[in-house]
């Protein structure tokens, strides 16, 4: 019987991982040494192609006192999700390759109805062909997208409907340096079937570069362009070309790991300047202890806009962040604030990981507004008058049973400050079933 459990587990350990974007799994040597341990990753429609098929499955309750602070309509019974996800990646060779997506999401008992991140009930989540050589690969048509740490760049899994772009991307590696370069478009969504558009709109390009750290860990340096010609801030509304110049340092080294960010902005916004910035920090230590207990804290401010009449813009834009950028509240979005955030993580199994949290925010500038994850704007300029904006807790509870399943259960409590105004406490409660495969 032993001897059963540890071939079971060395089996899994070679297993290629699921990943966040299902087109980084690769499962070609995987078939060629065991094409039987997965039948349904190891079709071989030729005798030099690799077809894999896989999928997820994900149901979500979520229910919300007071959304927004109150200043939401009540769902009367809360809202539950579904997400329904198919896809076929084919190996032509070992050079070209196919990859096909769809997806259906469904949300009901949204008061008002189902919003666009609760529901695209029926659309072609990516298609794309790529073709790969020795140091390069060249990716073409409509794909998901993710870089670093998602502060700018995010696939925005929290929400039901994922985000996706039509994407020229080129991956290579020179030398020490694995790089990346992209030119691409998002989607504008609606909740019906096959009724989204590309937002011509909006613009995005960039490069992307991660090597070795001089010290330890690695370094992240990189550069976006975006261009939105319907750009909405307190300051007002017009076309905005920003520039944005990234690094980031991340690892691990004993007990410690680390993941911070540093980010600057320059552009044109309705005719006058932007100056922007940002610094992301998020550091941990694991004590040796029972329960391998995690203390971390991160700490984040980004700029905001001193003046609304000058003209210069000082807001900082995350272009296209995670959904839940500090928590799975998803109330406030990073512009034009600071915060502390504390977190202790307990595995109290192998399986069992349960997550504590505090974020105390405020807005950095009185002189811009309060933002929401999309950007939208909460509160305007000047109103109420105060930066502090409110205390967030949290409590996660993760249980991933097995190989592909993980069950969340997720309760936040909000604490609203005097920023923002004549506002509710909000509670949430939100429980998850994943299944990928």
């Amino acid at each position: 019987m032993l001897l059963v459990s540890l071939l079971l587990a060395a089996q899994s350990l070679s297993t290629p991982a699921l990943t966040k974007l299902r087109q980084d799994e690769d499962w070609s040597a995987w078939c060629a040494d065991k094409p039987q341990g997965y039948p349904f990753k190891c079709l071989r429609p030729t005798a030099d192609s690799l077809l894999s098929l896989g999928g997820e499955v994900r149901y979500r309750y979520e229910f919300t006192d007071d959304p927004v602070w109150g200043g939401e309509p009540q769902d009367e019974h809360g809202v539950f999700t579904q997400r329904y996800v198919g896809f076929a990646d084919w190996h032509l060779g070992s050079r070209w390759r196919l990859f096909g997506q769809v997806t259906s999401a469904i949300a009901d008992g949204r008061a008002g109805g189902p919003s666009i991140p609760d529901q695209n009930r029926l659309s072609v989540q990516q298609t794309f062909v790529q073709y790969g050589a020795k140091d390069y690969r060249l990716t073409l048509g409509r794909q998901e997208l993710n870089l670093g740490s998602g502060r700018l760049l995010d696939v925005r899994e929290g929400p039901n409907v994922r985000r996706r772009f039509d994407a020229g991307v080129v991956n290579g590696q020179l030398g020490n340096w694995h790089w990346q370069g992209l030119v691409a478009r998002p989607w504008r969504f609606k909740t019906g079937s096959f009724d989204d558009r590309v937002d011509h709109s909006q613009g995005l390009w960039g490069f992307y570069g991660t090597t070795c750290a001089p010290l330890s860990g690695n370094l992240d340096l990189y550069y976006f362009g975006y261009r939105n010609e319907h750009a909405r801030y307190a300051q007002g509304q017009g076309v905005e070309l920003r520039h944005t110049l990234g690094t980031r340092l991340f690892g691990d080294q004993g007990p410690w790991s680390w993941n911070w960010e540093f980010i600057y902005q320059f552009g044109r916004f309705d005719g006058g300047d932007i100056g922007a910035w940002s610094l992301a920090s998020d550091t941990r230590y694991r004590f040796g202890a029972p329960f391998a207990p995690e203390l971390g804290l991160s700490a984040n401010v980004a700029s905001g806009d001193k003046n609304p009449n000058d003209h210069k813009l000082g807001s900082f834009n995350a272009l296209f962040p995670r959904g839940n950028y500090f928590s799975e509240m998803a109330l406030l979005g990073p512009r034009n604030f600071y915060n502390l955030h504390p977190y202790l993580g307990l595995n109290l199994t192998p399986a069992l990981v349960l997550t504590t949290e505090l974020d105390f925010y405020w807005r950095l500038e009185k002189g811009d507004g309060i933002y929401g994850p999309a950007g939208q704007l909460l509160r305007p300029a000047y109103s109420p008058g105060s930066r502090y904006v409110g205390t967030e807790f949290a409590a996660n509870v993760t249980w991933t049973p097995r190989r592909g399943h993980v069950l969340t259960a997720i309760y936040g409590h909000s604490f609203p400050g005097p920023a923002l105004g004549d506002a509710k406490d909000e509670d949430f409660l939100e429980l998850t079933w994943q299944y990928r495969f």
